[in-house]
């Protein structure tokens, strides 16, 4: 019995722990331009205190910077840039880590959100699994591998619902 607990256990922490898929290359180029209902400041908990402030980084690209609140008070911050892509009638989030506190983060890969809805003052993503093992060289490959596998139920992971705060 006491096997099957630690496996078990095990197994949760795998699953805790997951990522979104990683891609070297986006959906998609830049090339639509932000929303401005998106700017502001958004939570996935509203009572917790980590937050993300999502700006205008030009035209097409939004600048994210991820505020995590540590134990010992101290904030870690995160920034990414991300961009839209669409693929059919279906909307992806391209977002890629450029610092990681003052330090740059070269060659980060993308990591490859389906937008699920966005209704007013809320935003729902679905990552793209981690499981995907397939690397692309080009955006139009990836776009296809997408629209071959959007419709099985494990494509993508957990929804994760963002609730924007101002």
């Amino acid at each position: 019995m006491k096997k099957f607990s630690l496996f078990g256990l095990l197994a949760l922490l795998f699953f805790c722990t997951a990522c979104p898929y990683q891609s070297p290359v986006p959906v998609d180029e830049p090339n639509q331009p932000v929303k401005e209902e998106w700017l502001g400041k958004w939570k996935v908990d509203v009572a917790g205190k980590d937050f993300y402030e999502i700006s205008k980084a030009d035209e097409n690209i939004y600048q994210i910077v991820e505020h995590t609140h540590k134990i010992e008070g101290a904030v870690e911050r995160k920034t990414y840039v991300a961009h839209t892509s669409t693929i059919g009638d279906l909307t992806f989030l391209n977002v890629k880590m450029t610092r990681q506190g003052t330090n740059p983060v070269p060659n980060a890969d993308f990591l490859i959100f389906k937008l699920q809805s966005a209704n007013g003052n809320k935003i729902t993503l679905l990552p793209v699994t981690e499981n995907v093992r397939e690397k692309f060289d080009n955006s139009a490959a990836l776009r296809n591998f997408i629209q071959e596998n959007d419709k099985l139920s494990f494509f993508y992971e957990k929804e994760t619902v963002y609730t924007k705060v101002n």
